[in-house]
C-alpha cells in the first residue's frame, strides 16, 4: 500500500469514528429548554426535554404525541403551560384491575360483551403484564364460582346471550385480578377488546404509563387533556389545574412536603391506576375545589378510588437512649395495627419497619380519615431510674403518633443542671482534716432522677477523696442539696471540679443535662501539735475510770465475803 492509500484510509477512519460519535451523542442528548417557547403546530415527543431554571415552553392550541419512554422534565425556576391542548402517550394503559374486594357489592366485574353474537361463542380473559390467576376465582351470573390459573382464561357460551352477563373476580388473599384485554371468538370470527374498553364496575385502569412529566418547577393546564401519562411533583414542585382532564394519569406523585398542586375548574380525574388520584406526603399543599371530579365519582371504579392519599414512609423514633422499648397502637385505616419496637445504638426506632403508610384519606365523597395512632413506652430504663428507684418509665405514655418523618420522644424526661457549689468555711484547713462542700441541683425536666457525683483535683487530676460517689435524687421541677465532705492529702492551694455521672444507656451524655462545676480553691496546711487532744483532761479521765473499776471491784468482793460469813454460821447450828 502507498502511503498516499494509508493516509486516505486513515481519514475514512477518522470520519468513520467520528461520524459514529455524532450518532451516538444526538441519541443520547436532549432538548433544553432554557429561554420562552412557544409550540403552535402538532408535535411529536421522542425522547426528553428538560425546561432548565428561566425557561418556560408553552404548549398551546395543538395535540402533541408523545412516544413510549418519553419524559418532559421541569426544573425549579421553570414552567409548562399547557392550554387549550392534548398531550397524548402512543402507548397508554389499556388494562383494568380490580381493588381486592371479596363481597359482592365490591367485587371486581365486567359485562361479557356480547352484543350482536348470534350463537355460541368463547371469551378468553388474557391478564396484565403476564400475571398468574393462580387462586383466583371467577362468578359468571349466579352460577358457581369457577377457579382459574395460569395467565388467561377461556370462558365457554355454548348458546346465544340473552341479556346482560357479568363476570366477577376476586384475587387469591384479596389480591387484585386484572384484564389487559379479552379475545372473543365465535368459531368464524376472532375480535379482541382492550379492558379499559369493557363496561366494567369496581375497576381501575392497569399497565404502564407511556410517558412521565417531572415537575421541580411549576406546570399549568388549562383546558387540556393529558392523556396516558405520569405526573410527579418534587421539592419546590407546583401544578395548577383549571379544567384539565387526567386520563390515566393518576396518582399524581407528590414527593416533597414543599410541593402544592391547586385543582379548580372543571377539572377532572378519568380511570387512575390506583385507587387514588393523588399520592402526596403528609404535608404537602393538596387543593380541591368542588367543581372538581376524581376518578371514583366514575361508574367505572364504583366510587372505590379516593381523591387522595397521603403517605409516610421510613418513619423514625429517635429517643435520647438506647434499648427504648415501644409500641404503637392504631396504625392505618382500620386503627387496628399495633407495632412492638425498639432503639438502636443511635436512640433511633423504625415505625412498622419503615413501610409505606397511608395516614390521610380524602374518600371520593369529600369526607375524611386521619391517622391517630399513639405511642406507649414499654420500657424506658437508664441509671437514673433503674427498676426499683420508685421512679417510673421515661417517655411518658400515650404520646400521639405526629405524621413526621423523624419524631423525637422527648416527654418525661430529667434535665440536671448545676445551680452552684461552694466551700463551706473560711477556705484553709489542716490536711488531717475536711472541709464541708456545698451542692445544689435542679431538675427542670417534667421526670424525677436519681444520680451520683463524684469529684477530681483540679491541680492535679486526681480523685478527690470525698467519701466516694454522693448520690442525689431530684424531683421533677424542684431542687435539691447536698453537704459532703473534702479531705485533703497533700499541702497546698487546690481545687475540686466535680460531675454529675450520666447514664452509660445516653446516646448523647448531655441528653438528660449533667455537667461540672468547680468549687475552691482551699489552702491545705500541715497539721500544728495543738490539734491534737489534750492530755490532761484525758489523764484525769483515766484516773477517774480506774476509780471507778477499782470501787465496783471492792464492793463485788466484799458482798461474796458477808454471804460466805452468813452460811458458816449456819452450818454450825
Amino acid at each position: 500500500m502507498s502511503g498516499r492509500s494509508a493516509t486516505i484510509l486513515t481519514l475514512i477512519l477518522i470520519a468513520s469514528v467520528c461520524v459514529s460519535c455524532i450518532q451516538a451523542s444526538a441519541e443520547d442528548a436532549e432538548l433544553v429548554i432554557d429561554s420562552d417557547v412557544t409550540w403552535e403546530s402538532n408535535e411529536v415527543i421522542d425522547g426528553a426535554i428538560r425546561i432548565s431554571d428561566g425557561g418556560s415552553l408553552t404548549i398551546s392550541g395543538i395535540d402533541v404525541s408523545v412516544a413510549s419512554g418519553s419524559s418532559i422534565v421541569v426544573d425549579n425556576g421553570g414552567s409548562l403551560i399547557v392550554e387549550d391542548s392534548h398531550i397524548a402517550a402512543t402507548s397508554p394503559p389499556t388494562g383494568i384491575t380490580s381493588y381486592g374486594y371479596w363481597d359482592e357489592g365490591k367485587r371486581g366485574s365486567f359485562r361479557v360483551p356480547s352484543d350482536g353474537l348470534d350463537g355460541g361463542f368463547s371469551l378468553t380473559i388474557h391478564s396484565v403484564g403476564g400475571a398468574s390467576y393462580y387462586g383466583s376465582q371467577a362468578f359468571v351470573g349466579d352460577a358457581e364460582p369457577i377457579s382459574m390459573n395460569g395467565t388467561e382464561h377461556t370462558f365457554d357460551f355454548p348458546d346465544t346471550v340473552e341479556g346482560e352477563i357479568w363476570i366477577g373476580l376476586i384475587g387469591y388473599g384479596f389480591s387484585s385480578v386484572s384484564i389487559s384485554s379479552v379475545s372473543v371468538d365465535t368459531g368464524t370470527a376472532q375480535f379482541a377488546i382492550d379492558g379499559i374498553d369493557l363496561d366494567s364496575v369496581n375497576m381501575m385502569a392497569a399497565g404502564d404509563q407511556g410517558f412521565e412529566i417531572s415537575i421541580s418547577g411549576h406546570m399549568a393546564i388549562d383546558d387540556s387533556v393529558i392523556e396516558g401519562g405520569g405526573i410527579s411533583l418534587g421539592e419546590y414542585g407546583s401544578l395548577d389545574s383549571d379544567g384539565g382532564t387526567f386520563d390515566r394519569v393518576g396518582p399524581i406523585q407528590i414527593s416533597s412536603d414543599g410541593a402544592s398542586i391547586d385543582l379548580y375548574g372543571e377539572s377532572v380525574f378519568v380511570d387512575s391506576l390506583d385507587d387514588h388520584d393523588i399520592r402526596g406526603t403528609p404535608h404537602c399543599d393538596i387543593r380541591w375545589a368542588d367543581s372538581v371530579i376524581g376518578s371514583g365519582d366514575s361508574e367505572r371504579s364504583g366510587g372505590l378510588t379516593d381523591r387522595w392519599e397521603r403517605m409516610v414512609v421510613d418513619q423514625r423514633l429517635t429517643f435520647d437512649a438506647v434499648g427504648v422499648v415501644f409500641e404503637i397502637d392504631g396504625m392505618g385505616p382500620d386503627e387496628g395495627t399495633s407495632f412492638q419496637s425498639f432503639s438502636d445504638s443511635e436512640g433511633v426506632g423504625i415505625v412498622d419497619g419503615g413501610g409505606e403508610r397511608t395516614v390521610q384519606i380524602r374518600w371520593s365523597d369529600g369526607t375524611w380519615w386521619n391517622e391517630s395512632a399513639i405511642i406507649n413506652i414499654v420500657s424506658y430504663r437508664t441509671g437514673w431510674n433503674p427498676e426499683g428507684s420508685g421512679i417510673d418509665d421515661y417517655g411518658g405514655d400515650s404520646i400521639p403518633l405526629t405524621w413526621n418523618q423523624e419524631q423525637k420522644v422527648d416527654q418525661f424526661v430529667p434535665d440536671v443542671e448545676w445551680d452552684s457549689i461552694q466551700i463551706v468555711g473560711e477556705g484553709e484547713a489542716s490536711t488531717s482534716q475536711s472541709v464541708a462542700v456545698l451542692a445544689e441541683f435542679a431538675n427542670r425536666g417534667s421526670a424525677a432522677a436519681s444520680f451520683y457525683i463524684t469529684c477530681d483535683i483540679v491541680e492535679t487530676g486526681m480523685q478527690a477523696d470525698i467519701g466516694g460517689f454522693q448520690g442525689v435524687v431530684v424531683g421533677a421541677g424542684e431542687s435539691t442539696e447536698i453537704q459532703f465532705g473534702w479531705r485533703g492529702g497533700e499541702v497546698g492551694t487546690f481545687s475540686i471540679d466535680c460531675e454529675i455521672l450520666t447514664p452509660t444507656q445516653l446516646v448523647d451524655d448531655g441528653s438528660f443535662g449533667g455537667g461540672s462545676m468547680t468549687a475552691g480553691p482551699v489552702v491545705w496546711v500541715e497539721p500544728t501539735e495543738d490539734e491534737g487532744l489534750p492530755m490532761t483532761p484525758i489523764l484525769v479521765a483515766l484516773a477517774v475510770g480506774v476509780g471507778i473499776v477499782s470501787l465496783w471491784a471492792y464492793r463485788k468482793a466484799s458482798s461474796i465475803e458477808e454471804d460466805q460469813f452468813e452460811d458458816d454460821e449456819l452450818d454450825e447450828y
